[in-house]
């Protein structure tokens, strides 16, 4: 039995750990030994709730505590622990800060205007406001390179009968995920694969080849499910047969023409943007495709480990962004400073949502629902 003091403890509270062998019968007899002396089974997420409610961590750093667990790759272990370490919140804190003073300056103009020093408060105002849009506009970006390392993007992989789609995933996933065959059609229904794609989890759709005159039913109930999975795609792998460099219809969707089999071909042919040649026997040409799927996504292979972010985090920050332009605007028009003192206390809320909401009930309730039980 371990004891942990108030308030050196995880939650901040006194704790005590009991440590007991793995085995499930014993852990079992503790646990019921317990509850018969008054203890209650922690629910999911509570440890972390209560070192929240007793200000040991911020709620962005709570959050970050369930993505740290759930993380499939190395860089999105590290980008959780870039936020549990405080980085995310400190910046954010410091705009609060910021805004804080800003609107003192406003306040005081507008309640003593006879302290108001000549030439008014409006020009160092505009500059710090200006300040806040450049550097918020930036971790704003950053935001949304964690989610979207968070959430992962699915790649749907399209093309004709036997042009290599299957292949090309087992390629990619450096395993045989999905069965191959040279006889067409292999595929009949969607296969899904989580890959790490450079420090990031994509779901490639390995779907049923598409051709204008399906022979059967089955065929065309894989053809249709393959539709839906270009429908719900963020990226299309097209994959052509380079011999034949015949194709399924154009695709309305952003996407990649992969020529496959290129190792078949007497010359490698010259490609066009948006075009790739490769060989998934072989894997010629793969870092090519890895490198232009990371840009499609809207990511980088040597991009830096970034923040992980929610998408609560990113709608703030836009709606911070918008109300400090507003500021900004109204000081370059001089409209009335109750309209900055607005605005500027708008985009403090704002801020304040992503670390210390003031309404949180319902908000922690939904965070921590996410955690284990227990953490």
């Amino acid at each position: 039995m371990v004891f942990f003091e108030a308030p050196h403890s995880y939650t901040g509270e006194d704790v005590v750990e009991l440590h007991c062998h793995g085995n499930p019968n014993l852990v079992d007899l503790v646990l019921v030994e317990g509850l018969s002396l008054g203890l209650k089974l922690a629910e999911p997420g509570e440890f972390t709730k209560r070192a929240f409610l007793n200000n040991k961590i911020d709620l962005a750093q709570a959050e970050s505590v369930a993505d740290l667990i759930a993380a499939q790759t190395e860089e999105a272990i590290l980008a959780a622990n870039n936020s549990l370490s405080g980085r995310f919140s400190e910046g954010i804190n410091k705009s609060i800060a910021s805004l804080v003073s800003c609107r003192v300056s406003v306040e005081a103009s507008l309640d003593f205007p006879e302290e108001v020093p000549e030439g008014g408060v409006a020009e160092g105002l505009l500059l710090e406001v200006e300040a806040q849009i450049s550097y918020l506009g930036s971790v704003l970006e950053a935001a949304k390179q964690g989610l979207k390392i968070r959430e992962g993007f699915g790649v749907a992989v399209v093309g004709a009968p036997n042009a290599g789609k299957s292949t090309l995933v087992n390629r990619l996933a450096q395993d045989d995920l999905v069965i191959t065959s040279d006889v067409p059609g292999t595929t009949r229904d969607s296969i899904r694969a989580n890959i790490n794609l450079s420090g990031v989890v994509v779901e490639f759709v390995d779907t049923a080849g598409m051709r204008k005159n399906p022979v059967s039913q089955i065929e065309r109930e894989g053809i249709k499910r393959t539709q839906k999975a270009i429908e719900g795609a963020t990226l299309v792998l097209h994959v052509v047969d380079a011999n034949k460099r015949g194709g399924v219809d154009s695709i309305n969707k952003n996407s990649i023409k992969v020529l496959n089999k290129c190792d078949l071909l007497d010359s490698i042919p010259l490609c066009e943007d948006g075009e790739v040649c490769v060989s998934a026997a072989t894997g010629f040409g793969f870092d090519n495709l890895i490198e232009l799927v990371l840009i499609r996504l809207g990511l980088s292979s040597s991009a830096e480990t970034s923040l992980l972010s929610r998408r609560r985090h990113v709608d703030s920050l836009e709606s911070a962004l918008f109300f400090l332009n507003e500021s900004a605007s109204s000081l370059k028009k001089e409209e009335g400073m109750e309209l900055v003192a607005e605005n500027l206390l708008a985009a403090q809320k704002e801020l304040g949502e992503i670390t210390n909401p003031v309404s949180s009930d319902d908000l922690l309730g939904e965070i921590f629902s996410e955690f284990c039980l227990g953490k």
